[in-house]
Formats: structure tokens, sequence, C-alpha cells
């Protein structure tokens, strides 16, 4: 069972990561929306300001309560998601709260022993608010798909990729509730596989998405994020083989620790050239420099499993 001060630490470091990808999810939702749906795209900016209540909150909460490694492994913000959050704001119209990742720029860190002062009640009662929101964000996502699938909407972002982001935030939701529960992280072989299993196909796409979404004349670029859509789809057998021959787990997640940087670099490059204009693709900056941090947390993740 988590004592006080671990249910505190992980809730905000989960928070800090998860509630952002959500809104960011939104954003592009919103963005990708033909003028038809203007109805639409209100109501997601009325939940991203809900959203952005919440990550508030978490931010106040969180100073001087999270971990060093966090701080630094570019999950929360990235040196580009400031520049890619004005960019992409500016260019699509939809309003992005922008002050608070500068307040995450300044957030602390734990660098030496500090009461936990009693805010216990005060992270319950933030999840438990947290949840209501995502589920009903699920349930909104969830909406508009069947929509699109029954050819009663439309909308410019992929069927498969609103797909992905309803996961997520299923997978969110789930880690939440265990920490609502106090429950710690399963760390048998069998969970660890499990969880490889989920964001190796989440990179996959992540690749699948980058590659739909490049210009054509961008041969290189898609050759690239071609090539790494083939090595997920290699590498996802072999995890999935450890099931029941868990002995060479080790050197497995070793193997896709080391794709994902490649992975990761990939997208953090893609950033870079969306944010300089150097890069032809109907892709907002801020997808790419928010497909790097997920990068960045699965990296965290595999590190987890090896210590």
């Amino acid at each position: 069972m988590l004592s006080n001060e671990q249910y505190v630490r992980l809730s905000l470091e989960l928070n800090l990561f998860f509630l952002r990808i959500v809104k960011e999810h939104n954003v592009i939702a919103g963005a990708s929306l033909p003028p038809k749906y203007a109805p639409t795209l209100m109501q997601i900016i009325a939940v991203n300001k809900k959203l952005d209540m919440l990550l508030s909150k978490t931010v106040t909460l969180s100073q001087g309560k999270i971990s060093k490694e966090v701080m630094n492994s570019s999950t929360l913000i990235t040196p580009f998601t400031l520049s890619a959050e004005k960019t992409t704001s500016s260019l699509t119209g939809v309003p992005i709260n922008t002050a608070i990742t500068a307040r995450e720029i300044n957030l602390g860190y734990r660098s030496y022993y500090r009461e936990l002062f009693n805010i216990t009640t005060s992270v319950s009662a933030l999840n438990k608010a947290i949840l209501t929101l995502v589920n009903f964000v699920i349930n909104f996502q969830t909406g508009l798909l069947n929509k699109i699938l029954s050819c009663k909407a439309f909308s410019y972002t992929y069927p498969s990729n609103i797909e992905h982001v309803i996961r997520e935030a299923r997978a969110y939701v789930n880690m939440l509730t265990m920490l609502e529960k106090r429950q710690e992280q399963d760390t048998t072989p069998q969970s660890i596989i499990k969880q490889e299993a989920f964001w190796n196909d989440i990179m996959k796409e992540h690749a699948e998405f980058i590659r739909g979404y490049l210009d054509p004349d961008e041969t290189a670029l898609f050759n690239t994020a071609n090539s790494f859509v083939q090595r997920f789809n290699n590498i996802g057998p072999s995890t999935n083989a450890r099931q029941n021959n868990p002995d060479n787990l080790e050197d497995i997640t070793k193997q896709i620790y080391a794709l994902v940087t490649e992975l990761r670099n990939f997208k953090s490059k893609a950033t870079e050239g969306l944010l300089s204009c150097k890069i032809k693709a109907i892709m907002a900056p801020l997808l790419a420099d928010h497909v790097t941090r997920e990068a960045n947390y699965y990296l965290s993740l595999l590190r987890s499993f090896t210590s």
C-alpha cells in the first residue's frame, strides 16, 4: 500500500503529464473541425478551461513535491513546448493557456528533505475531479468518433487518431484509479509486458500519424517515419512472446528503449522543423512536441523496468 508521501508525489506527477496530454488532444481535435462545427469547438474550449483549472491546481500543489528525475525527463514540458503552444494557437485560432506552461518551467523538485504538508485530502479531491472530467472527455470523444464513423460528422483528424487518444485517456483513468486505491505499481513480468505492448502500439501509431500528416514531397521524412512503423511491428511479437517465457524480458526492454530513443529524437527534430517552417506537413508544432513528451514518458517507464 502506498504511503501518503508516495500517493501525493505519484498522483501529482501523473496528473502533470496526463492532464496536459488530454487537453492537447482537445486542441488538435478542435483545430481539425470545419467551420460548420463551431458549436462543437466551443464545447471543446469550455472543457479545456476546466482541464486548465485542474492542471493549474496540480502545478500549485506540486511545488517542491515532485522528483528531480521527473523534472529532468522532459515528460511534463520540453524546451519547445511554450513556443509550440504559442505558434499552434496563433495558426489555428484555438486558445491555449500558455501561462501554465510558463509556471511549470519554474516548478521546483525535491532536492532536499522537506516535511510533507498534509495535502493528501487536497490531492484526493483533485484526483476525483480529474476522473470525473476525463471520463466526460472520453464520452465526448467517443460520441464524436461514432458520428464520424457513421458519416454524420466530419473532421480532418483520422478516426484512428481519435481512437488512439481515447485509449490513452482510458489508461490515465485506470492509473489514477489505482492511485486512489493506494495500490502500488505492478512490477511482475506479465504487467511489464502488458505495459510495453500498450506503449509500443502507441509509439507505432505516432509514427503512422506523422507519416500520414507529411506533405508528399517530404519523401525522406516519410520513409523514416515508415521505417519506425515497420520496426515497431517487428518488435511487437518479441514482446508478446515473453508472456509465456519472460526470461529474456530485460533484453527486449533494452531493444525497445533504443528504438523509442531513436523515435523520440526524430519527433524532437520534427518539432524543431515545424517551428522553423522547414517541414511541409498538415501537423501543428504542438502535436509534434506532444508525441515527443509521450516518448519521453515511455522512456522513463522503461528505465523503471530495468532499475
